[in-house]
């Protein structure tokens, strides 16, 4: 026969039994009063019509338009390249340049457009893009530009000159000598120089293979055929001419006309004392004495000097034998 457990026992376990109902009771109410709230957040809502409303955040990502953009990659010089990209959003973009195995030689950021010249290594080819930073995605690329052709040289071609006095025989194209410049007329290369032209001319330049002419290439020139004027005579000196008055004789005894014969009693018959009067004078022409002065020796002045010298020997040679 069991005896039966003590009061204090039974009370302790009657109130255990009551605690765990409640919180089993408890527990059933908060899942209960928690799961309409979450599935109320899940589940979007649903109008009449049975179509679900989209929340904020996919209206303003349908309202912002997709950016749009165009980007172009030329060959300017041998190493450079000019890059323009421009976009029809305020939306910053990035443009980036790869080679032909993906890798990024340049890259940065624009807002609206922009246009540069960059300086790239030759023996590649090169792509631009424009890109969203925002997705990464690729909004434009350019085509390809390729640097692997052989570099050219930029030379400007100077002016040909154009000699074109009267008359048509010295009529000429004066080409300058350029390197990698050719000068062409009519089919026909012209030497560096003087070139006989005549009529109309035009000339080009032309550059040779691995050059590229810049500035101005063409000339046109039309010569002229005027005759060339006569040279005027000299005209006569003054006082020289038919009746000019150098050429009247004036009467004698004036100044500058002819002078009077002389007569017996004038001065100028006078001579010196013993002369007669009826002598004429003889001026002596001092000529021949100034060349004979200035003359070399003649034989005979040659004998004398050689025997006085000869004496003078034979002299000392005497005096000095004993």
């Amino acid at each position: 026969m069991s005896r039966l457990a003590p009061p204090t026992a039974r009370h302790v376990a009657i109130l255990a039994v009551l605690v765990g109902a409640l919180g089993l009771v408890l527990s059933a109410l908060l899942v209960q009063g928690s799961a309409p709230a979450t599935a109320s957040t899940a589940s979007p809502s649903v109008t009449g019509s049975g179509t679900p409303s989209p929340s904020p955040s996919a209206k303003a990502a349908a309202a912002a338009p997709s950016p749009t953009a165009q980007v172009t990659l030329e060959r300017v010089d041998c190493d450079t390249v000019r890059l323009s990209a421009a976009s029809g959003s305020a939306t910053p973009l990035e443009y980036r340049v790869t080679d032909e195995s993906g890798r990024a030689v340049t890259s940065g950021t624009f807002t609206g457009s922009v246009s540069m010249t960059l300086s790239l290594s030759t023996g590649h080819e090169y792509t631009a893009t424009a890109e969203d930073p925002a997705t990464g995605a690729t909004l434009a690329s350019s085509g390809v530009t390729s640097l692997r052709q052989a570099c050219t040289v930029s030379v400007a071609a100077d002016a040909p000159g154009f000699a074109d006095p009267c008359g048509t025989d010295r009529d000429a194209v004066q080409v300058p000598r350029i390197i990698g410049v050719d000068y062409v007329s009519g089919g026909s290369v012209l030497v560096p120089g003087v070139n006989a032209a005549t009529g109309t001319v035009t000339v080009e330049a032309v550059a040779r293979s691995g050059y590229t002419v810049t500035g101005p290439s063409r000339w046109t020139h039309t010569f002229t055929a005027d005759p060339c004027l006569a040279a005027p005579e000299p005209a006569a000196p003054a006082g020289t001419g038919p009746g000019s008055a150098a050429s009247v004789p004036s009467p004698p005894g004036i100044p500058g006309g002819p002078s009077a014969a002389p007569t017996p009693d004038s001065p100028s018959s006078a001579g010196a004392p013993g002369s007669s009067r009826n002598e004429p004078d003889v001026h002596a022409d001092p000529q021949p004495a100034v060349q004979a002065s200035v003359g070399t020796p003649g034989p005979i002045a040659w004998g004398i000097m050689i025997a006085v010298a000869l004496a003078g020997g034979i002299v000392f040679w005497l005096k000095t034998r004993h």
